[in-house]
């Protein structure tokens, strides 16, 4: 399953001190989630927007790295996914490699 993300975006709110993100693709699939160390790595779906863009925002605690990956479906089919856009990559248990974000 190839995947295009068009976007990681990072924006500070200073009133309550977090790091809102956003994860945004146009990638044609059934479905994407994102697993992540600050979530547990539980599966977090994206929304489907109605311009047929993928779209999540997550909040996140300011200063810190965190280690995340895709979960594309599609046709029954789960592949998991990093994103080229992320800050850096680091090895996995599983042998491959997450994508790591800085809040």
């Amino acid at each position: 399953m190839e995947m295009e993300f068009i976007m990681i975006k990072k924006q500070f709110v200073k009133s309550r001190n977090i790091t809102k993100v956003t994860f945004e693709t146009e990638v044609a699939v059934d479905g994407v989630q994102l697993i992540a160390d600050f979530n547990k790595w539980q599966p977090v779906p994206f929304k489907k927007l109605k311009n047929g863009k993928w779209q999540l925002v997550q909040e996140l605690e300011p200063g810190q790295s965190y280690q995340f990956r895709y979960l594309l479906e599609q046709n029954g089919s789960r592949d998991f996914m990093n994103d080229d856009n992320a800050d850096y990559m680091v090895s996995n248990d599983q042998g491959t490699e997450n994508a790591v974000i800085t809040a």
